[in-house]
């Protein structure tokens, strides 16, 4: 599923035309110094050709950078209030804690975004991750000048390697001028990297004794870093799994997806899908049992942000891409 707004949150889409006209995901990892704080690069464009969609906007546990390069969204809070974003300025949308309304999207689909881990816009920016939760911005209220040369420079760019390029560039920027470059791999870095590698989630207490720090300090640390508490992020890693495993197991039941991500039962879970998506698991999967994926590989990205669920066909495709230029 393309994600309309951006970040890692996980966009359940409708598709109102059903033309076989195929969107492919392009997932680039980032520069290696980057790695620890960027989970990956995405571009998804649907070839200069028109879609039309329709998008619930559901929690996420990620952070992300989005430039539309084509076509923007609109995004309904209600349905009276539409809020179309600007294709000439990119937006910091930030880690959300419920579902956020509707995404409506009309156009020619071509998206770059950047999915941060846990901490990882904070490690970067060092700017205090309470202030994005449940926000967006435009990058340059944030970052200036630099935000708009990076979207020109997007848009303009005709190789997805050549989109990677300036976005390292971009980043390495800030963390080259981070002047205690030891804090940047703290306790709470490793854990975020865990978080994102791990296909088990553990207790507050485990997560505090990895990051060699009292419960108390962790969860204080990580509310720093990360803009809430550690566990409710786990809720949030764990809701986004749960989407992710039914995208790619379809057959699957919702009871055995609970065990399989953690939950304690499946009540627990159809609890945390009313909360962050605003609806049951079924009624928001109303039609997984159609799915099917033309992937030619996935891994590594730790939600699932880029797949789509159609009462009719799945006409994406995820491909990986890999980097020789580090």
């Amino acid at each position: 599923m393309p994600n309309i707004v951006g970040a890692a949150s996980t966009m359940i889409q409708v598709i109102l035309k059903f033309d076989q006209r195929v969107i492919t995901n392009y997932i680039i990892p980032p520069h290696l110094i980057l790695q620890p704080f960027v989970d990956n690069y995405v571009l998804s464009t649907s070839h200069g050709e028109r879609i039309v969609l329709n998008s619930t906007w559901p929690a996420s546990n990620e952070t992300s950078l989005v430039f539309y390069m084509a076509d923007q969204p609109f995004h309904y809070v209600n349905i009276k209030t539409p809020s179309p974003l600007r294709y000439d300025r990119g937006c910091i949308v930030g880690l959300q804690t419920g579902c956020n309304g509707t995404v409506n999207f009309n156009g020619v689909y071509h998206t770059f975004i950047i999915q941060f881990k846990a901490n990882g816009f904070n490690k970067l920016f060092s700017l205090p991750a309470s202030e994005f939760v449940n926000k967006l911005y435009y990058m340059d209220e944030v970052f200036g000048s630099g935000a708009k040369e990076l979207n020109e420079k997007l848009r303009h760019a005709e190789e997805v390697l050549l989109m990677a390029q300036f976005a390292d560039h971009f980043l390495l920027h800030f963390l080259t001028g981070q002047k205690k470059t030891a804090q940047l791999h703290d306790g709470i870095t490793f854990v975020a990297n865990e978080l994102f590698t791990s296909s088990t989630l553990y207790s507050v207490e485990v997560y505090a004794c990895k990051a060699n720090m009292s419960v108390r300090n962790f969860g204080r640390r990580f509310i720093e870093q990360v803009g809430i508490s550690p566990k409710f992020y786990c809720r949030l890693l764990r809701f986004n799994n749960a989407v992710n495993t039914k995208i790619k197991k379809p057959t699957s039941s919702w009871t055995s997806i609970a065990h399989e991500c953690g939950y304690y039962d499946q009540m627990h879970m159809i609890r945390d899908f009313k909360q962050f998506a605003g609806l049951n698991p079924k009624k928001l999967f109303a039609s997984a049992e159609e799915l099917t994926h033309s992937s030619s590989a996935v891994n590594g990205s730790s939600g699932a942000t880029f797949n789509e669920i159609s009462t009719d066909s799945v006409n994406e495709e995820f491909v990986i891409v890999r980097r020789t230029d580090f």
